[in-house]
């Protein structure tokens, strides 16, 4: 009997990182009769081929080639919708789901009816006890930041009849979360929070947003979080932007120095971003901006200087 729990994956140009994914819960696919979605972006085919390897060894994947691209926003979207079961678990094509986590999640809803159903990750500096969840300012103000990870959300798409429609244009690269926190305020919803690292990263990946880490972690994402109704407060609205660039550390000064080596940082962008960088995070202005005019090949130099393995 098929499983009333798919996982739905928008995918781009990551064929090999999709593959390594693919492959690390593939026994538990066919052990769980879990069916697979694919929404593909690409603009080559070598992912259409991936997925007919998998498809001969499980046959619920489900393939679906965008001849005109969606972007970013619009897969993730069309994804969601694309899966026919109850619960539809989104995945980022770069994130791992951990062995034994489908195991657990169809554990919790076996006799269970969520909303929403989030987990932790590996790396996230979050520390909220499994509960479920209806406050909708408290479960913003304690996993909003964490929620922008494409993986961390299970969504019961017999609750979001009619949501999906919402405008997008006002979430830039944020739409996977701006559908939990529109419900919330529209409809008395719960959420089921699983203290337990269920995801993570593939540390293989580049990400998408990597040469454009500014425009989308503190353009996009202040943007995404001060489009959200006025239900949730202005100044939680803050706190979420900050707890996002502290808890994930995407603007710690070893991440500057990294921008600048890679090429992604310099003294116009730190210009550019200065008054958002102070308001969004704990790090020195003054610091900042000497990263930005730093050579970068002394930067690389000292860099590796104290990360070299013993």
């Amino acid at each position: 009997m098929q499983s009333n729990l798919a996982i739905a994956i928008p995918t781009y140009n990551r064929s090999e990182i999709l593959k390594f994914n693919l492959e690390s819960i593939l026994e538990e696919l066919i052990k769980f009769n879990i069916p697979v979605y694919i929404s593909d972006d690409s603009t080559e085919n070598n992912t259409e081929l991936l997925i007919k390897e998998f498809k001969s060894k499980h046959g619920l994947f489900y393939y679906r080639k965008n001849e005109v691209r969606f972007g970013h926003d619009l897969n993730c979207v069309n994804t969601i919708t694309f899966a026919k079961e109850k619960y539809v678990w989104y995945l980022g094509d770069s994130m791992i789901i951990e062995p034994g986590s489908i195991e657990h999640v169809l554990k919790c809803i076996e006799n269970e009816d969520f909303d929403f159903i989030c987990c932790n990750a590996e790396g996230r500096d979050l520390n909220v006890e499994s509960s479920i969840f209806t406050d909708k300012i408290e479960i913003f103000k304690n996993l909003c930041w964490h929620l922008t990870l494409t993986g961390a959300t299970i969504y019961n798409k017999e609750k979001l009849v009619g949501l999906l429609n919402f405008d997008i244009s006002k979430f830039k690269n944020f739409p996977q979360t701006a559908i939990i926190f529109e419900q919330l305020v529209n409809k008395k919803s719960n959420l089921y929070w699983i203290n337990k690292n269920l995801v993570r990263n593939n540390p293989n990946k580049t990400s998408y947003w990597a040469s454009n880490v500014f425009n989308v972690f503190l353009e996009d994402l202040s943007s995404f979080v001060f489009n959200l109704p006025e239900e949730y407060p202005l100044l939680s609205k803050i706190k979420v932007v900050r707890d996002h660039s502290l808890k994930t550390g995407i603007f710690s000064y070893f991440s500057f120095v990294n921008y600048r080596i890679e090429g992604h940082y310099d003294y116009k962008t730190f210009l550019k971003y200065r008054k958002k960088i102070k308001r969004f995070t704990q790090s020195k202005i003054y610091i900042l901006a000497i990263i930005a005019l730093f050579p970068k090949g002394i930067l690389k130099y000292i860099r590796n200087l104290y990360t070299v393995e013993p």
